[in-house]
């Protein structure tokens, strides 16, 4: 075999999975074309594949993913994504009519995904809460403001809101190399939006390797903030609910606000809150166009955080 057999093949290699990618981005909404490989950096990785710089793609198509910071630049069209229907659904023994309130709606998902060693996707056993929880399993009551011992729970701005309209969708990246789960959700407060049902606009993305380290991430994308963060133990923070008779914040179904919990957007394993961010955003919702990044292990036990951050992918 010559050299330039090589460099050839080397090149063809790297220009089909590049095309790959860009296929897999058009095809989910991500891009509205497919852009043809060009020069500058384009022919400086290629150079870096041909002189040993990387590792050749033709025998290795998987690279370590890393996150990178800022905000994730991609919003999913609703056209590509299919809207949940809250058919069936009652509250207080009513229809459902223009917006969800105290109620979960199951997300299905795309693959496994993993919290506290129980793989709840295989199950379809993945909700979305209307007081902004992902929950790992369902809950029947109308929890307001989640403890660190209700159920595992990822939190999301938990606080008395309600959902107005929610869309998802499950597929697996292009190589299924990651199963990827996406999430748009409207939702308001329930005690001060009482004209503007959709203030609040959040793109929640499950993310799991399918190779490698099976790592994981939820992905929060803050499309649209509202005014309030949630349910904190923060004294400085005020509720519409007001306070007990010993000046104790509560909720607005009279409960104290679990001492333990040092924000809104918090893990819960079902026992403790797992403190991933300490005090962030307890007194302020995260600003429009800010991304949150939950990562963990493949077994969902070990969990990060990094605040304006995302998943390439």
């Amino acid at each position: 075999m010559y050299a330039s057999d090589i460099i050839n093949r080397n090149r063809a290699g790297t220009l089909f999975i590049n095309f790959l990618q860009k296929k897999e981005e058009f095809e989910s909404g991500k891009s509205i074309r497919i852009d043809r490989q060009k020069g500058g950096n384009d022919y400086e990785y290629l150079k870096n594949v041909e002189f040993g710089g990387l590792n050749n793609p033709m025998f290795n198509t998987y690279i370590p993913l890393s996150v990178k910071q800022g905000s994730n630049p991609t919003i999913f069209a609703t056209y590509n994504l299919t809207q949940l229907s809250f058919s069936g659904i009652t509250e207080y023994g009513s229809p459902v009519v223009d917006r969800l309130d105290d109620g979960s709606v199951r997300i299905q998902t795309a693959g496994d995904f993993f919290f506290f060693g129980t793989n709840y996707a295989v199950a379809n056993n993945i909700y979305w809460h209307t007081n902004n929880a992902l929950t790992f399993g369902a809950i029947s009551d109308n929890t307001a403001s989640f403890s660190k011992n209700k159920i595992p729970a990822i939190l999301l701005g938990n606080y008395d809101r309600t959902t107005s309209k929610i869309y998802s969708s499950s597929y697996f990246s292009q190589a299924n190399l990651f199963s990827i789960t996406v999430i748009l959700v409207y939702f308001s407060n329930y005690y001060t939006d009482t004209t503007n049902l959709e203030q609040g606009k959040y793109q929640i993305r499950l993310i799991r390797e399918i190779n490698g380290s099976k790592r994981q991430w939820v992905e929060v994308t803050v499309i649209s903030e509202v005014g309030s963060p949630g349910y904190s133990n923060n004294a400085a923070v005020t509720y519409p609910s007001g306070t007990n008779g010993s000046g104790i914040p509560i909720d607005s179904n009279g409960s104290v606000i679990d001492s333990t919990k040092n924000s809104p957007y918090d893990i819960s394993d079902g026992t403790n809150f797992l403190n991933v961010m300490g005090s962030l955003y307890s007194t302020a919702s995260p600003q429009t166009g800010t991304t949150l990044l939950y990562q963990s292990d493949s077994t969902g036990t070990y969990w990060n955080f990094t605040n304006n951050a995302y998943v390439p992918v």
